[in-house]
């Protein structure tokens, strides 16, 4: 299993989880897949079986009456077979409340929670990008692994099955429309690809990152 220890900064993509490990999304990663335009392709480049909990499931569609299209996406996603939805077991809902319970700076939102739940139930690959979330999923579960949406779309995986110029668009589209959150690790890599001019649009990268007029 892909793990992180307590307390490393890992430099660069993280080493990709093994094919048999199976990879939990949060509604925040199916937010920026979506947007990027290529979520089928790659959903069908990565080896992974891929999931989806019922709760982050609901929180998508919620957006849905403020006019988000993300869950028409996931819908689709699923349709086609390249996406599962499933439950969280009992088994899992300790850990399920003990993140939703607590003082504020130690409780996520409900598809947060249930992610790392089942991830950890499952003893799979959370996929997520918060930044509260995947801090607090560092400290106190340090064996977990963990994956952000770029780490996905920057994978030997996804590159080899879109190429170059497909991967920048795909990144430029979730940056632009979804406001992607880069980890930190990942921006100078992320701002190679993209190039000033494209750079300059994206105001979810830090402002040090965009170029001056």
């Amino acid at each position: 299993m892909l793990t992180r220890p307590k307390g490393e900064q890992p430099v660069g993509l993280l080493i990709f989880p093994p094919n048999d490990q199976l990879l939990v999304g949060d509604a925040s990663v199916w937010i920026s897949l979506v947007a990027s335009g290529h979520s089928d392709a790659i959903l069908r480049a990565i080896p992974n079986r891929v999931v989806i909990t019922d709760v982050a499931i609901e929180e998508l569609e919620r957006g849905r009456a403020r006019g988000r299209s993300t869950i028409e996406g996931v819908e689709k996603l699923i349709s086609a077979g390249l996406l599962s939805s499933v439950v969280c077991p009992e088994e899992a809902e300790p850990v399920y409340f003990e993140l939703l319970g607590g003082n504020a700076a130690e409780t996520l939102d409900d598809g947060e929670a249930c992610t790392l739940a089942y991830a950890l139930h499952a003893q799979g690959c959370a996929l997520i990008d918060e930044k509260k979330a995947t801090a607090i999923a560092d400290r106190r579960f340090p064996k977990l692994a963990l994956l952000s949406t770029v780490d996905l779309m920057l994978s030997q995986y996804v590159q080899a099955a879109l190429g170059p110029a497909k991967t920048t668009d795909a990144l430029y589209a979730a940056l632009m429309d979804a406001k992607m959150r880069v980890p930190s690790r990942l921006i100078d890599q992320v701002c190679n690809l993209l190039g000033d001019d494209r750079i300059r649009g994206c105001l979810s990268l830090p402002r040090r990152t965009r170029p001056a007029r």
